[in-house]
């Protein structure tokens, strides 16, 4: 079968050419989005490129669904200084040295935050029992608890607007939910970064015109009365006041109490602790170039989870991807004309301090990071990548991967100035971006709830997504040139 202008010329030693026959793929990449489905059948040549032995050994003899399992089930919530951090580090550092590969763990400060107790109750509406949750980093409220009026705003133009008279004293309930047209439609995560600006910096902004305490809708596309918790910013001028996610159905109760014109009372009883920073440590593991050892490809996701559910989906399951990758490259005996280092980070949930630290520690080698590739959205069927790259210098730097791709099939490319948390640091210093895009409209049902479970992940979905994230590991690792470098300006995620 002609392959046209991605035609693959394999020299003795097996290495396809990856320079493609023309300038650039046409018709590909209006508005920053490229989608191309080949299903290549029957190939010869093209069976025989590393890339496509590593997506069938995958494919067969995956262990990434395992791997989740142990994290997920056996080690369960793995919090930034928790126990089930720790025992996550020691776990995934003996299973690279199990499967001879190369590996050390780099010391990482990070923060120790343990929830306590959480209890809301509409103590105007009959002590009915508020579903909740303390966002992380939150401080306590008084040991008994506090009593507030709850004022409901939908953006910060409606803070100002109520000003210090109206919010003084009061509990600011924000109200704004997740757009599920937008999810539907294939932007979730798009959705969500737009619903968790309160949760992330509303504390403050209320702090500032008097509020008690703040409580938040919970950021998600479905619930069954399971409420969301993530992080949280103080930016230290204003005081500290406690914050909780409520569940949607406690949201929507508030607001139809609200709407008919009754004054809701709460009592707010949440008692975190932050207690001193501990020791913990970056997972990184290396598959050793053969003619560029100096130039890396990193590869990647965050060890750490939030303490509600056991961190299946986030992020057990990027971690599996990048252990397995690096796991079937060793497996079929291929080495990368580049050096392949897997980095499992630590504490991406609640302060980003394994990116950080990572970021610090090989501050000489980033001019040598020709790519930063970072698995972080779920287990669900791969569908591509998104990448820092764009416009015609994209479309003709990933025009090679499609055949190969295409097998399983994971073939559209995102330009986007977010590419992944943990390798932000890197794509800030001109690193170029790439992250696994997978099929989302279910993953922030689950996203930071107790139902982030094992349950939730298809063993044959996570395989695919593995095999497409295995495959473009090592194109990255393998192809002749490198992706042009150049700072962005990153997102959030």
């Amino acid at each position: 079968m002609d392959l046209g202008p991605w035609t693959l010329d394999l020299g003795k030693d097996e290495r396809p050419d990856w320079s493609p026959n023309v300038q650039g793929p046409r018709g590909l990449g209006a508005k920053g989005f490229l989608t191309a489905f080949l299903f290549v059948v029957g190939v010869p040549v093209l069976a025989q490129s590393p890339a496509d032995r590593i997506v069938a050994h995958t494919l067969a003899e995956s262990r990434a669904y395992d791997i989740t399992a142990h994290l997920s089930d056996e080690i369960g919530p793995r919090l930034s200084g928790s126990r089930g951090a720790e025992l996550a580090v020691k776990w995934t550092a003996s299973k690279f040295e199990e499967w001879g590969i190369p590996v050390r763990r780099e010391k990482v400060m990070v923060p120790r935050w343990v929830r306590g107790a959480e209890r809301g109750r509409l103590i105007s509406h009959n002590d009915q029992k508020i579903v909740l949750t303390a966002l992380g980093g939150s401080v306590a409220t008084p040991a008994e608890g506090l009593n507030g009026t709850v004022v409901e705003v939908r953006t910060y133009d409606d803070l100002a607007s109520l000003g210090r008279k109206g919010i003084a004293g009061r509990i600011v309930f924000y109200s704004a939910a997740m757009d599920l047209d937008l999810v539907r439609a294939g932007h979730a995560f798009e959705a969500y970064s737009k619903a968790v600006e309160f949760r992330g910096s509303g504390a403050d902004r209320a702090a500032e015109y008097g509020a008690v305490a703040v409580i938040t809708r919970s950021v998600g596309s479905d619930s069954l009365r399971t409420p969301h918790t993530g992080s949280l910013r103080y930016g230290g001028k204003q005081p500290k006041i406690p914050a909780a996610s409520v569940t949607a159905e406690d949201a929507m109760l508030i607001q139809r109490l609200l709407a008919r014109g009754e004054r809701v009372r709460m009592h707010l009883l949440l008692t975190p602790k932050t207690l001193p920073d501990v020791e913990s440590a970056n997972v990184v593991a290396e598959i050793r170039g053969s003619e560029k050892p100096d130039e890396i490809v990193v590869i990647g996701g965050h060890l750490d989870s939030w303490d509600l559910g056991t961190g299946a989906i986030d992020n057990a399951s990027g971690v599996a991807m990048t252990m397995d990758t690096m796991r079937a490259i060793k497996a079929t005996g291929l080495q990368p004309r580049r050096t392949i280092r897997a980095v499992l980070f630590m504490n991406e949930e609640n302060g980003l301090r394994g990116a950080r630290a990572y970021a610090k520690e090989h501050a000489a080698e980033i001019p040598k990071h020709v790519a930063a590739l970072e698995s972080d959205a779920g287990a669900a069927t791969p569908l591509g990548f998104r990448t820092t790259l764009d416009g015609a210098v994209r479309d003709a730097f990933v025009a090679p991967f499609l055949p190969v791709l295409g097998r399983v099939p994971a073939t559209a490319f995102e330009t986007s100035e977010y590419s992944g948390a943990d390798t932000s640091p890197l794509v800030d210093a001109g690193v170029p971006g790439f992250g696994l895009i997978t099929e989302a409209t279910r993953y922030f049902h689950y996203h930071h709830t107790p139902a982030d479970t094992l349950d939730k992940i298809d063993r044959d979905e996570l395989t695919r997504a593995t095999a497409a994230f295995a495959a473009m590991t090592w194109m990255l690792a393998d192809r002749p040139d490198t992706a042009p470098r150049g700072p962005v300006k990153r997102g959030r995620k």
